[in-house]
């Protein structure tokens, strides 16, 4: 054999190949040519391989790209479907079938396109993925025919089924009429029969919910009552084998039960078997037994031998009530012991407790009749009645908040405005309300009728003349808002609202919060006539009643701007609309910068630093052309340095509001510090000094028109004390600041003076104007009734005169009438003498004429 040498062979370094290697050893040729023939059969070995590989790569390429296609196909498959669903009819029908039938013969047209040259398991594998989605695309398609289908003969029935739905829940018919109409309509709709039978059990349901809905509008308790069987049925429906199947194992729903024997219907009592079936009605039968064996033996307990001899109507009815009850009540048992029926029915019937249930208790003891009422609603499924029960007993509960709040806003109404028209006894009446609306109701009632009474006698009062009200006292102020209030309502156009408001203020010297609140809008609008309005308003009212004026919340920010309006108008004769846009121009935020500038120009720097005690002082010179001596600020360089501070800083503010007027702004910066600033009669500094808050800016003037009743007050205060004071004094202090700031009367430090030494009395003093007011009033009533008695005194002795001179010349009788009436005054002026200045001075021994002649005498 000869072996012939390769490539290979000979690149060996091998001494037999016959070729000289470029190192080593010579390759021999005998073994080179054996290498070649074991080369060659290796060769053709592989190429075999090689060959068997790609036929297989080849089929797994083939297979792929099947698989592709595949997952395209069945993709295009899904979108087909959709676009079929799309484009199919109405009612669906058919849409299954036409569908499939396209999509079986699209997959057999695949499977011979592709499939050709596949293993029979590449084959398998493809076709079962075909089957598989072809399975759930039939599902898809058959549901959606089902969907379809029932609504179209939903849709082809409805309207009709609507309408008669509607007519039970308003009770515009008969009801069977109605439902009879219902039956028709589906019985007549182009559906299969199997379809019509469902509506038919759906149409029931529906028409019992509608009735049951009607009576609900009507008695929500007793239409909740209804629907909610009573007694054994709710506890057989409770049970979970008998709420859809007909009959179930009786082992299987009575566990835990602890009974052997199940009651058939003539009564007796058989052994449970394995398997055995017991229906609705026999499980229902046996609880009611179960039941009425606990519940009796309890009743037969309470009652004692006497139950044996009892009606078995009488103790089924006692033991139902005993189930409702646990046991029976009192009162039931007492009736049973007396042996009267009608006792015993009545008892029962009285009970609160479900009412309905215990009628048909009392007429069953009566003699007729059934504990379980019939069930006018069996139709309507028990899930969907619970469902129901449950809407019913949420929006009752709702409707019974909502009436409940809604009746208490009527009362609330009916309260606030016309409280005399409603009566404690209609409030406590209402069954709407719970008990803790109505107390809240009758305190509300008699809190308003009692402030009602007030505003009406305040009313009264103010219209046989003045009534004061102290704007410090809450409780005055809520009657006058509220008098007030009642008198606006009952005006007739603005103008009777303007004439009210202007007489209010003056005979109560109080601003009500309705016109506080006014005044606060119109100070801060932007609408010159409403700003204007506002500002005259507070003019006229802050001299109407300046007390109240200073006291009401937000009077500092009226104030301001209407110091600043009347410098413009009264001062410097713009009209008011003129002065109203000055002070919105002066309060723009869009003139910010402007007023800013104006603190840096050197005309405002100038007027500023004119400010001094000097000048401050001069403006508290009230005398004639100025020509009296000017007061000093405070008692010292320190508060006058203070002092003239405080005027820089208001004057620099009122600059700001007066929008840069310097003429504005120093008239309106004078006004607001002789608001706090003044000289005051009071003062230990004396009365040429001027002293912060005196009593003078914090009180009103008295009768006379002067503070005079404030010194004859504090003198009269420290007699009380034991003090005989020759001068007191009024000082005000932080407190006085603190009280002012509060909205309260204003309170002061009390010096005296006595035998020339100044002392300080320990407790701080409170002026009283109504106590003046009253005083005044009493020595003018006084003084009045002494002129009246001195009229009627000299009219007498004139007619006395006149009579004695009858008959005689004119002339003479008028002389007569005249000296008579002189006589008259002159005795009476002596006699006030003597009363003056009792004793012998009097220079008389008449004891009659020594005594003084009593007030209520004269």
């Amino acid at each position: 054999m000869v072996n012939i040498p390769t490539a290979r062979d000979v690149g060996y370094n091998n001494p037999r190949s016959g070729r000289i290697a470029n190192s080593g050893p010579t390759p021999m040729v005998g073994a080179a040519m054996q290498d070649a023939g074991q080369s060659i059969v290796q060769a053709s070995y592989s190429l075999l391989e090689l060959a068997e590989r790609e036929k297989i790569d080849v089929a797994n390429d083939r297979s792929n790209a099947v698989s592709t296609s595949l997952t395209r196909f069945l993709a295009d498959e899904e979108q087909r479907f959709l676009k079929a669903r799309e484009e199919s009819s109405e009612s669906g029908i058919g849409f299954t079938r036409q569908f499939m039938e396209g999509h079986q013969q699209r997959a057999n047209d695949f499977a011979k396109a592709n499939f050709e040259g596949l293993t029979k398991d590449a084959q398998t594998t493809y076709l079962n993925n075909i089957l598989a989605r072809g399975n759930v695309l039939y599902e898809k398609a058959d549901e959606y025919e089902r969907n379809a289908k029932g609504a179209y003969y939903d849709r082809t029935t409805n309207t009709n089924l609507d309408t008669y739905r509607t007519q039970i829940r308003n009770n515009a018919a008969n009801f069977e009429d109605l439902k009879r109409q219902g039956l028709e309509a589906i019985n007549s709709a182009n559906m299969p029969e199997p379809w019509k039978a469902a509506r038919r059990q759906q149409w029931e349901a529906d028409a019992a919910e509608s009735k049951w809905r009607w009576k609900f509008s009507q008695n929500p308790t007793q239409a909740l009552a209804d629907l909610k069987p009573s007694g054994t049925k709710s506890l057989i429906r409770a049970e979970e084998g008998f709420r859809d199947e007909p009959y179930r194992d009786v082992n299987a729903w009575r566990i835990g039960y602890g009974s052997d024997t199940v009651t058939l219907a003539d009564g007796s009592h058989v052994p449970v078997k394995p398997g055995m079936k017991i229906t609705r009605e026999d499980a229902e039968r046996d609880l009611q037994y179960r039941l009425a064996e606990r519940e009796g033996k309890r009743a037969r307990e309470q009652i004692g031998a006497k139950w044996d001899s009892l009606p078995l109507n009488t103790r089924a009815a006692l033991e139902s009530v005993a189930y409702n009850y646990g046991s029976l009540p009192g009162e039931v048992v007492d009736a049973v012991k007396t042996g009267d029926t009608e006792a015993v029915a009545s008892a029962v019937e009285g009970l609160s407790a479900n009412p309905n249930r215990r009628k048909r208790e009392a007429a069953l003891i009566r003699g007729g009749g059934s504990v379980e009422p019939d069930d006018e609603y069996a139709a309507i499924p028990h899930d969907r009645r619970e469902v129901l029960a449950a809407w019913g007993e949420t929006e009752h509960s709702q409707q019974v908040t909502k009436d409940r709040v809604t009746t208490k806003h009527h009362y609330d109404d009916l309260i606030a405005t016309e409280p005399d028209t409603v009566r404690e006894s209609v409030i406590l009446d209402d069954p709407k309300l719970d008990n803790g609306d109505k107390a809240v109701l009758v305190n509300a009632l008699r809190t308003a009728q009692k402030d009602s009474g007030a505003v009406n006698a305040m009313i009264g009062a103010m219209a046989k003349g003045d009534v004061s009200v102290n704007s410090f006292d809450n409780d005055q102020t809520k009657v006058a808002n509220n008098a007030y209030d009642k008198l606006i309502g009952a005006a007739k156009d603005a103008d009777e609202q303007r004439a009210i408001t202007s007489d209010f203020v003056a005979r109560t010297r109080y601003i009500p919060k309705r016109v506080q609140a006014e005044l606060r809008n119109g100070a801060a609008s932007t609408d010159a006539a409403t700003m204007a309005q506002a500002m005259e308003a507070s003019l006229s009212l802050s001299k109407t009643a300046p007390a109240s004026f200073d006291a009401f919340e937000g009077s500092a920010a009226v104030r301001k701007k209407m110091d600043v309006y009347r410098a413009f108008t009264q001062d410097m004769g713009f009209t008011p609309e003129e002065a109203a846009k000055k002070l919105i121009k002066a309060n723009d935020p869009a003139y910010a910068g402007p007023r800013e500038a104006l603190f840096k120009s050197k005309t405002v720097a100038d007027e500023l630093k004119k400010v001094d005690a000097a000048s401050i002082a001069a403006t508290f010179d009230n005398s004639f052309l100025g020509i009296a001596s000017n007061p000093s600020l405070g008692p010292n360089e320190m508060a006058a340095a203070a002092m003239v501070e405080n005027f820089r800083s208001i004057y620099e503010e009122a600059i700001v509001d007066a929008g840069g007027d310097l003429v504005a702004a120093k008239k309106a910066a004078t006004e607001r510090f002789h608001r706090t600033y003044g000289v005051s009669a009071l003062s230990t500094m004396g009365s040429k000094v001027v002293v912060k808050n005196p009593p003078e800016k914090r009180y009103p003037v008295g009768p006379d028109g002067s503070h005079d009743y404030i010194r004859n007050q504090l003198a009269a205060d420290l007699k009380k004390n034991g003090i005989e004071a020759d001068e007191v004094f009024l000082n005000p202090n932080i407190d006085t600041d603190q009280d002012i700031r509060a909205g309260r009367p204003a309170s002061y430090h009390v010096f005296y003076e006595k035998n020339g030494q100044l002392q300080m009395f320990n407790f701080p003093f409170y002026p009283d104007p109504e106590a003046a007011k009253a005083e005044a009033l009493k020595a003018s009533e006084a003084i009045n009734k002494k002129n009246k008695a001195a009229i009627i005194e000299d009219t007498a002795a004139g007619k006395d005169a006149l009579a004695a001179t009858e008959g005689s010349p004119a002339s003479i009788q008028a002389q007569a009438v005249e000296a008579a009436r002189y006589k008259s005054r002159l005795e009476r002026a002596r006699r006030e003498e003597r009363v003056a200045n009792p004793g012998p001075l009097g220079g008389s021994n008449n004891a009659d004429e020594l005594q003084p002649t009593p007030w209520n005498a004269m």
